[in-house]
Parts: C-alpha cells; structure tokens; sequence
C-alpha cells in the first residue's frame, strides 16, 4: 500500500502542532519530522511528544530526517546513535541521511554504510540515503552500483529527482532503481526551491509510483511517499499542499483501486 506523507522540512516556518496541522488538512497519511529543525536528535522528550502529537492527529511517524552525512566525522558514531535512538522513540520505521563527501575509497564508504545499517538493523529501522550533490550519491548510476555493493537490506535509496535532470531521466531511474528504494521524495519545485504543482507531471509521476510499486515487498507495512517541496506560510501554502495531496492520491487509487472499497 502505497502511502502518502509530508516532510516537515518543506514546512520551514510552521511549529510541530502547525505541521501537523498542514498534513491534516492535506489528507495526508504520515509525517517525516526533521531532525535538524523539529525534533533534535537526542531530545528523547521532545520525540515522545511529537510522536504522540502525530498519533493523536490520526497520522504515523514514517521516518525521521537529518543532513547527517554517513561516512563523515563523527567519533564513536555518537551523532548516528543520537538520531537513531530518537528515531526508535518517534517509532519511525525509516532514518533518512545523505551520503559524506566523495573522499576516499568507495569501497570503504560502502563498508561504513554496512555497519550504520547493522546498527539500524537492530532498532528494525531501515537506513535510507539521500542523492546529493558532491556526494557518494550525486548520480543515478553511482546509486545502483553504491547500493548494490553495500547489499543490506536495512540500507536503502531514498529517492527524488536529482537537480537538472531530465523527467524522462528520473523516471527511468526510478524504474531501473525501485528495488533499492526505501522511500520516495516527490520533490516539485522551482529553482529557488518552492513548490510546483504535481498536476504538471501527472503522467511521469504515474509511472513512477507504478515502478515503486512494483517492488513493493510487504504492501501491510506501507511504502511510503513524501511531498517534500518547500510550501509557503499561510493558506497559500495549505492549498497548494492539499492540491499536491490529491493529485497522487488520484494516481494512487488508479494504482490500488482497492482503495476505493
């Protein structure tokens, strides 16, 4: 079952009651908080609350989001350990990071992730890592072979357009590289980074979510799917988030027309 989610980090200036709010209001099914902006890894409280706020809204706590850098400095793995405890609090099934700068070897990167996904293995938390740029993962090709040679199944891509590449691109790579998403960022958005509406790509996003759905593995546990374009404070913003919402939800039902029983 395709399900549909919000990244906090596209509500830049909203508290936690008023991402919620937005979801709500939005008919969106989950939440992906940021952890560099609404719940800081580490703050245990603050992520049982959140939590709980995010449950009592009728909504899940899909996945935990941070600009940490697998592979960067970090002694002990105090940093990586911090976000995955609070992530383990918030029962989110996903952790979403970036990859380090490319210094070194791959193969050494590779065997960092390895370890980070033992690591998230053991809370049952599945690792996804983001594309960008000036990083391990700043390419759709250099995806497939990082992936494949990492081969955890608690290590996965999460995926999204890659800035300036093609739609027909990105579609493509998606097909080719479904099997190794943990998770899909439907990411919009102009060059300053603010939204552009879904309906303008309806048909390259129905045959993206067709290929995410294919490699659908447990479809109870959900496969989840982020509006993650920056929205604009106020109504403005609520109504192009709710436009979004219901142009993949339409698509979605094409997809799993049981939704409609």
């Amino acid at each position: 079952m395709i399900r549909l989610g919000l990244c906090s980090g596209a509500c830049i200036t909203r508290d936690v009651p008023g991402v919620i709010s937005a979801a709500v209001g939005a008919g969106l099914d989950a939440i992906e908080w940021e952890a560099n902006l609404h719940v800081g890894a580490g703050d245990l409280r603050a992520a049982e609350e959140t939590m709980m706020a995010t449950l009592k809204a009728g909504l899940t706590t899909a996945s935990l989001a941070s600009i940490y850098q697998a592979g960067s400095e970090d002694e002990g793995r105090r940093r990586f350990d911090a976000l995955l405890t609070t992530a383990s609090v918030m029962q989110a099934p996903l952790l979403r990071i970036y990859a380090c700068a490319e210094v070194g070897k791959p193969e050494d990167f590779s065997s960092e992730l390895r370890r980070l996904g033992d690591k998230s293995a053991q809370r049952g938390i599945t690792l996804c890592i983001s594309f960008g740029r000036k990083t391990f993962l700043d390419r759709y090709e250099r995806a497939k072979s990082l992936l494949d040679a990492v081969g955890h199944d608690f290590v996965k891509l999460a995926w999204e357009d890659l800035p300036g590449a093609r739609k027909a691109e990105a579609t493509a790579a998606l097909a080719e590289l479904g099997r190794l998403a943990g998770l899909v960022v439907a990411r919009c958005a102009a060059k300053d980074g603010s939204a552009l509406p879904i309906a303008g790509e309806e048909d390259a996003w129905r045959e993206r979510l067709r290929a995410f759905k294919l490699v659908e593995k447990d479809p109870k546990m959900g496969s989840f799917v982020f509006l993650g374009a920056k929205r604009v404070e106020g109504s403005a913003g609520d109504e192009s988030l709710s436009r979004d919402s219901s142009s993949l939800r339409a698509i979605v039902e094409e997809i799993e027309p049981r939704r409609r029983r």
